[in-house]
């Protein structure tokens, strides 16, 4: 006798092989969440790292002006040794070099970027400080382009920064730094200034004898003879006075150094 009552479908046993299904599928999709929770806390403190070092390079950049020059010669040399926390204060130097709020921090800036002086981004900075309105502003920026590297590029920008001298768009501090750095460059340099001397004033061709003079050195020769063939007598008689009388009457073409530096490029 059937117990089953009137209409209702006798009991059967769901196959083994759906039940198993079933629990993959809600394996699967506790898998698929904890990876996904995993993958948002992960994001989460990666970009709570990124955050906390930003944080910390700020604070570094904001530091500067208060740090004394050999703190910030310290602070540059741990740069050079560290380049992956380097590649960090980059882009927040090269953003500060820009919008810096005070001059002691700007001036600090300066300093730190020669060890990033390699970088396009910083030269440019750099090299658009040559107008700035504060002198010493202007003038500390082009001393850290004199940095720059090989030789013959040092001299190239420098004489660049000297366009716009003889209509005053560019201060006495940036031509006395670059004449500067053009003299420490060498036969590039002596040989970029014999194309750029015509855009200083006659005062400023006279200052660069005296300087010369000072501060001597293996091309200082060649600069005096180069700046005694001004066609400003002021000029030319003032690098005369400032060679001595064996070097006026001496064969300069005898002279290495004088004949390297008078070679036209």
């Amino acid at each position: 006798m059937n117990s089953s009552s009137p209409g209702t479908p006798p009991l059967v046993e769901a196959p083994r092989g759906r039940v198993w299904g079933h629990v993959l599928v809600s394996l699967s999709a506790c898998l698929l969440t904890v990876s996904i929770l995993g993958s948002a806390v992960f994001l989460t403190y990666k970009i709570y790292q990124r955050y906390q070092l930003t944080t910390r390079v700020r604070s570094f950049i904001s530091s500067l002006e208060n740090r004394t020059p050999e703190e910030l010669a310290e602070r540059a040399a741990e740069l050079k040794d560290r380049p992956k926390v380097a590649q960090h204060v980059l882009p927040e130097l090269r953003r500060g070099l820009a919008n810096a709020r005070s001059d002691e921090q700007l001036s600090a800036m300066i300093e730190i970027s020669k060890v990033f002086i390699s970088h396009k981004s910083i030269e440019k900075a750099l090299f658009e400080l040559r107008r700035d309105r504060r002198e010493h502003i202007a003038g500390e920026a082009i001393a850290a382009l004199a940095e720059l590297e090989p030789p013959e590029y040092a001299a190239e920008v420098l004489g660049k920064s000297l366009q716009g001298a003889e209509s005053g768009e560019v201060s006495q501090s940036v031509i006395d730094e670059a004449c500067a750095g053009l003299l420490r460059q060498g036969a590039p340099g002596l040989a970029e200034m014999q194309r750029r001397l015509g855009e200083l004033s006659v005062d400023r061709r006279v200052w660069i004898v005296g300087y010369v003079q000072a501060v001597g050195g293996p091309y200082r020769k060649a600069w005096l003879e180069m700046l005694s063939a001004d066609a400003e007598p002021r000029v030319a008689d003032a690098a005369r006075m400032a060679l001595s009388p064996a070097e006026t009457q001496g064969d300069s073409a005898a002279d290495p150094v004088a004949r390297a530096g008078s070679m036209e490029h």
